[in-house]
């Protein structure tokens, strides 16, 4: 009988390890901190967000032909009332923020 629940913990991990996350969307309900509104009862918390740099607003050198080098403001698209597209670790309550619509 203890084979068969050996057999049965490994299938479950095979299936786990071929659907290491779930995508989630949102609606950013707060901007700073960050927090995001998955559902009616679900709202995550900045702890528990990760915002990509490039999602933030935030500051670029840039290069441009006759000018040089210039720094640049880049605004960022994680705002209030935004939805935002989500990566879940799985078992966890841990989330990246993917993307934005």
């Amino acid at each position: 009988m203890e084979w068969i629940e050996n057999i049965k913990r490994i299938v479950i991990q095979a299936m786990e390890a071929g659907d290491p996350c779930d995508v989630i969307p949102g609606t950013v309900v707060r901007e700073n901190p960050v927090e995001i509104q998955l559902s009616d009862k679900i709202v995550l918390f900045h702890s528990q967000v990760l915002v990509p740099e490039q999602l933030k607003d935030h500051s670029r050198i840039m290069n441009i032909p006759g000018l040089g080098e210039v720094t640049v403001e880049v605004k960022g698209e994680v705002k209030m009332g935004k939805k935002v597209l989500l990566l879940q670790k799985r078992g966890g309550q841990q989330y990246v923020v993917i993307g934005t619509w």
